[in-house]
């Protein structure tokens, strides 16, 4: 039987594990850590287990709205439980990823790979020494996070995502390095819990990659939230023994001080160790270079996942993933990636798909946009969320749905319905007679296709 191994039990190398697997393939899966990778363990799920902490609880501080009256003096967050919460929560995942794992005959080892040869790996475990040949290879090994040059992680100290989820106790005070996605994630998770948290931002926005109107509904509520934001802001030094950071910023340079500086600047592809120059696999450093087909310079290796670099992001690991493994059981399926969604679980939520604005305007110039604010829908305003909005992006001459963008109350699950039209290439006019449940949280989508053509109805 052909067998197929691969390095690496995160998103894109599990889902490759059990393609292979219900391909009739003999599967090997090499993880030096726990099954789930980054997201399961350390990125993804328990940054979003502690976000539904931090919501949960100030939903309940501010339950008067819905005319439930708590004395708020009894109120308090158990940051012990929340621990406790989160790490459940993965553990189950865990073992849900081991269950099929066995279910489809996946053989697990626990090591570290390298290649000896381009169809030979030396792992090693805890038992000693193993080598393993196989027809085809999927590298999986994901990512991990950049420091500053000039101050490496101490996990004391600087920090990044994985101490970030699991601090002694909820800080003080927090200096956020970088105001992406993970930055702005834990800023919605602390700053709810009580820290005073600031945000330093290289960029003149905070989320450079969204649309700058998306950005400023978030900066406000964070803002609102008593997050301290400082855009165009580099950092030039940190000093461990006053515990201090040096900024410039508005071309004067300060101090500021905090109990913990979490640097999330972004991640780089984990190639080290892998033996990838010995056996002529080519990379770069912003990750393996693959193909559509996920296949790298070595034609029966495949990568697939962080580590190729480009969207990094668990849904389009589980993508590449599955791309991979099909292709390395002798089929040609190609890597998709015009429908990717990108979800930001801050609050408010922000969800999009496709283009951008900016990105649209650059392609096409003069698109039609339609929009819809949260403030006029009804589920909205039971939900006490109004904050945000919806916009759709069309294409000036065939009115093909080309972008879509949430920001606002369950924008993360709103945006599938986005990532459906995209997905089938609907146009504007095929939504004209659509009829969306009322009251709901969709009406607001439908509300902003139709305001690209001036039909909509509560604007």
């Amino acid at each position: 039987m052909s067998t197929v191994t691969i390095i690496g039990g995160g998103p894109a190398g599990y889902v490759a594990a059990i393609t292979a697997a219900r391909l009739g393939k003999q599967v090997v899966l090499i993880e030096e850590a726990e099954l789930g990778g980054t997201c399961l363990n350390e990125g993804c799920i328990p940054t979003k287990s502690l976000l539904e902490s931090a919501e949960t609880y100030d939903r309940i501080k501010h339950a008067s709205r819905f005319g439930i009256d708590l004395p708020l003096d009894q109120v308090h967050l158990n940051w012990q439980s929340v621990q406790q919460y989160k790490n459940n929560v993965v553990k189950k995942l865990v073992l849900g990823i081991g269950y099929l794992m066995k279910k489809n005959k996946v053989h697990v080892v626990k090591g570290k790979a390298s290649f000896l040869t381009d169809q030979l790996i030396r792992v090693q475990t805890e038992d000693g020494i193993a080598e393993i040949t196989a027809n085809q290879f999927i590298i999986a090994t994901g990512a991990e996070p950049i420091a500053l040059p000039f101050a490496p992680f101490d996990g004391e100290w600087v920090i990044h995502n994985r101490h970030a989820i699991a601090l002694p106790e909820v800080p003080s005070s927090l200096l956020i390095v970088g105001g992406g996605v993970i930055g702005c994630e834990f800023a919605s998770v602390y700053s709810r819990m009580g820290s005073k948290v600031t945000i330093v931002e290289m960029a003149d926005q905070i989320l450079p990659g969204e649309d700058s109107d998306l950005a400023a509904i978030l900066y406000h509520q964070l803002v609102k939230d008593g997050v301290l934001i400082h855009t165009s802001t580099s950092v030039q030094e940190i000093d461990r023994n006053d515990r201090s950071v040096t900024l410039a910023m508005n071309g004067e340079i300060t101090k500021m001080t905090a109990d913990y500086v979490l640097v999330a600047i972004g991640r780089k592809p984990r190639v080290e160790g892998l033996g990838l120059d010995q056996i002529g696999v080519l990379y770069t450093k912003q990750g393996i270079q693959v193909n559509e087909h996920m296949q790298t310079s070595i034609p029966h290796m495949y990568a697939c996942g962080d580590v190729v670099g480009g969207i990094q992001l668990a849904h389009f690991a589980f993508h590449e993933g599955e791309v991979a493994a099909e292709n390395a059981c002798g089929k040609q399926k190609k890597i998709n990636r015009r429908v990717v969604p990108r979800c930001i679980y801050t609050w408010p939520e922000i969800g999009s798909v496709g283009l951008t604005e900016k990105k649209a305007r650059e392609i096409y110039g003069d698109i039609r946009i339609g929009e819809f604010p949260f403030a006029a829908n009804g589920k909205a305003l039971i939900l006490g969320e109004q904050t945000g909005k919806v916009k759709v992006i069309v294409h000036p001459e065939f009115n093909e749905i080309i972008g879509f963008s949430i920001v606002g109350p369950r924008a993360t699950e709103l945006i599938g319905q986005g990532s459906m039209m995209l997905h089938s290439e609907m146009t504007v006019d095929t939504m004209e007679s659509f009829i969306a449940a009322h009251p709901t949280l969709s009406e607001a989508l439908q509300e902003a296709v139709l305001s690209a053509t001036g039909l909509a109805v509560h604007l």
